[in-house]
């Protein structure tokens, strides 16, 4: 499974020192993970169990357990900067964080975790001089404040909340940031929420089952592989600055996704309500890529062909399971 993180390879040399990825057992950090290991940068991986399935969906079952792994709660500041300090951590990519439907389900907790986790990993990164951060915000700040046409969920209060208070650090302690606002995100390892209803679709069309997607219409197609790299690419070099960007990939329809995996699988029972979103679906990357320079970026023709490819070899392993 080596072969997905090929095109994001990087040379070691670009990330000094070790770098910890916050929520690595979700999708992206499993990339960042995956993409880090192979590229033989020190990486140590942080979430709350040690949960490497997604991971050995990416890299061989021997590589995916080599990967050093620290169980710790991103709500507990102390533990988080015990780690940095044992590890000599140089750089953080902080990905945890609980999703719309968990934040809704419980706003307490969802603030303790994404807004109290996020305000712990700038404080370890002043108290230990760290000038290497990016954070995961959202698209889902773009329906904040309520009342326009993307949904507003307590999601992305959080999120909003969170840019805002990176952007004190840096004024205050001189704490620079990147904060990266991923969009709809599909490919291997895409396997929770409503927007990873396609990449569960190519799931099922591997198994030969149906799959209803429920919604249609245009959305941001952002590989899984680009948004990791974009994440390793904010940790390259030092910042000077809070800053924040969106992450689209490419805008395109759903439909339009389901014609480029009849091409692949016509055989396929992959259909969709044709229902729209309330999500931004066409956002600019072009900021992003003035700021941090060139890294991979993938089209959906090859992102579904790569991960339709991926989901067939894991099949012929016993590694795909979906319901």
């Amino acid at each position: 499974m080596d072969s997905l993180t090929e095109p994001f390879l990087i040379e070691p040399s670009r990330v000094t020192g070790t770098i910890l990825v916050t929520g690595a057992g979700g999708c992206i950090g499993s990339w960042v993970v995956a993409i880090l290991a192979n590229s033989g940068a020190k990486v140590v991986a942080f979430d709350l169990r040690e949960d490497r399935r997604r991971l050995s969906l990416l890299i061989d079952d021997e590589a995916a357990s080599c990967v050093t792994w620290e169980v710790g709660d991103i709500s507990n500041q102390d533990q988080l900067y015990e780690i940095c300090g044992r590890h000599n951590v140089t750089a953080v990519i902080h990905l945890a964080g609980l999703m719309i439907p968990f934040c809704k389900a419980d706003p307490a907790l969802g603030a303790r975790v994404n807004v109290e986790g996020t305000i712990n990993v700038l404080e370890v990164a002043r108290r230990h001089g760290l000038k290497r951060l990016a954070y995961a915000s959202s698209s889902a700040v773009h329906g904040m404040p309520p009342g326009g046409p993307t949904i507003a969920t307590l999601y992305g209060a959080y999120k909003l909340a969170n840019e805002y208070t990176a952007e004190v650090y840096s004024l205050d302690w001189g704490v620079p940031s990147v904060g990266i606002r991923p969009n709809v995100v599909y490919g291997v390892g895409r396997d929770q929420g409503m927007t990873s209803e396609f990449s569960v679709g190519l799931a099922h069309s591997v198994i030969g089952k149906p799959f209803r997607i429920s919604y249609g219409g245009p959305l941001s197609w952002l590989y899984a592989g680009e948004a990791a790299s974009a994440f390793i690419a904010s940790v390259s070099k030092d910042g000077e600055r809070a800053v924040v960007f969106d992450l689209n990939g490419t805008c395109m329809t759903v439909e339009e996704g389901l014609e480029i995996l009849s091409s692949l699988d016509p055989a396929h029972e992959i259909t969709t309500t044709g229902d729209m979103l309330p999500v931004p679906a066409d956002l600019s990357d072009q900021p992003i890529r003035d700021y941090l320079g060139d890294y991979p970026s993938v089209k959906p023709a090859e992102g579904i062909r790569w991960t339709l490819e991926a989901f067939r070899r894991l099949h012929s392993e016993g590694k795909l399971a979906f319901n």
